[in-house]
């Protein structure tokens, strides 16, 4: 079969034929029909980390997904759309053993297409039942936006969860003033999911004024500005949870400056080390956290919850913005195209997809945009 190759901590990508997997008893085999393609594939295939199977100098990359079980015993259909998850824990700490995978303690996990364990850019994979998560045909058009979006519930679920641990109970009416840092994939989808939930929402980058991502934040009623602008600004609102998905470490440390009280900032980028701020500004930003209960928290990865969670939100965007979710996908290429695609983002990209198979269009299902 075809599949997405990379030499870990090497630059570069290739598409080569590798054997298709085996299928042990009780495991499915999935047809991929589309992936998507997001900034830690980028970095893998920067050479920046990333770690082959056991035995093995090459890594099948990817972990965006949405496919087909074209092989099953039963208890998943022939025909089932699904979406894989990515971590697979240690199975020893306490996290693990209750199913939460995301939060394993040990360290020993691995993780399809990034660390230990092959992806999913190539034409099948094999995998156990309770690690796919089950598509409604009618959002196979969407789905493969669904991880992306898990790391969104996730970091709502964890910031608001903290907030309201550290909120008095009376005091916690009314609506939530909400920031989110970055308008590529996850920081648009974390936009709709603050939105779909009825809170204020305010989106920032590097690029103030009319942008393809400010008009769809538009549509579901969500502010755009530039990052500069926002932070300058002496008459800026503070806000209640600040999501960050930029990884650029001066703009995570700067948003915390943007916080209210008992206010949580959720970081999801993962920043490259070094570039720390100036004593006396630590100093300053310390002391901000400590007189205003403000709390930092870090997010990575997502639980079966949260995938769940993700797939009942894309099914209330196509209810509230009809067709809004579809327009995130700014670019459609197919597999073979995948090393000049990772070479760098095209402009105004905001998720590329690659088209494994035909696609969820070419189907009984139809096409939601």
């Amino acid at each position: 079969m075809r599949a997405v190759l990379v030499h870990p901590k090497t630059p570069g990508a290739r598409v080569g034929e590798v054997p298709a997997p085996p299928r042990p008893p009780g495991s499915v085999r999935v047809a991929v029909e589309e992936v998507g393609v997001c900034g830690t594939d980028r970095d893998i295939a920067g050479g920046e980390y990333g770690q082959a199977p056991p035995g093995r100098s090459e890594l099948i990359l990817g972990h965006e997904n949405l496919g087909r079980v074209v092989e099953s015993d039963g208890e998943l259909p022939v025909g089932t759309w699904v979406v894989a998850t990515v971590r697979r824990g240690c199975g020893l700490c306490a996290c693990c053993a209750v199913g939460r995978s995301d939060a394993c303690e040990s360290g020993r996990f691995t993780e399809r297409g990034i660390g230990g364990a092959d992806g999913y850019w190539a034409d099948e994979y094999v995998e156990r039942p309770e690690w796919l998560v089950v598509v409604p045909p009618p959002l196979a058009e969407v789905a493969v936006l669904t991880e992306p979006l898990s790391v969104v519930e996730k970091a709502i679920r964890v910031g608001l969860a903290d907030r309201s641990a550290r909120r008095p109970a009376e005091a916690t009416a009314g609506t939530l003033r909400t920031l989110v840092a970055g308008s590529g994939a996850v920081g648009m989808l974390a936009a709709l999911a603050l939105r779909v939930r009825g809170a204020e929402v305010t989106v920032v980058d590097r690029h103030p004024g009319d942008t393809a991502a400010g008009r769809l934040l538009a549509r579901a009623g969500a502010s755009h500005r530039g990052f500069a602008e926002l932070s300058q600004d002496p008459a800026a609102p503070r806000f209640d949870l600040v999501v960050e998905a930029t990884g650029a470490p001066q703009v995570a440390f700067d948003l915390a400056d943007l916080l209210g009280p008992n206010g949580c900032l959720v970081l999801t980028g993962i920043p490259e080390a070094g570039g720390a701020p100036a004593p006396e500004a630590v100093g300053s930003w310390a002391r901000g956290l400590v007189l205003e209960n403000r709390a930092i928290v870090g997010s990575v990865n997502a639980a079966r919850l949260d995938f769940e969670a993700a797939l009942s939100d894309l099914a209330a965007f196509e209810a509230a913005w009809p067709r809004l979710v579809g327009s995130m996908r700014t670019a459609e290429r197919p597999l073979a195209d995948a090393p000049a695609v990772l070479a760098g983002r095209s402009a105004g990209e905001i998720k590329t997809v690659l088209k494994v198979r035909g696609g969820p269009g070419d189907g009984p299902t139809g096409r939601i945009r």
